[in-house]
């Protein structure tokens, strides 16, 4: 093998490990966590315990009235 061939390696093996060393210390530095849904659940509980409050009211929670209460009126 010329001179050529070990600079080459030489000079290969230094990128490969920043290659593959890299990525691995950010995925070790900071692991993927699975999200935090729980601020999400309890909104949804919170708009359907709202929607069925208004069902028996329509309008009167949120101030907001449906176009056929307003036709009928």
């Amino acid at each position: 093998m010329t001179a050529v061939v070990w600079a080459n390696a030489a000079l290969a093996i230094p990128f490969l490990i920043a290659f593959i060393g890299i990525p691995l210390w950010m995925t070790f530095r900071r692991p993927q966590t699975g999200p935090d849904h729980s601020q999400a659940r309890a909104y949804l509980r919170a708009k359907a315990a709202l929607a069925g409050a208004g069902a028996a009211a329509p309008g009167r929670i949120t101030g907001e009235t449906r176009h056929a209460d307003r036709v009928a009126a």
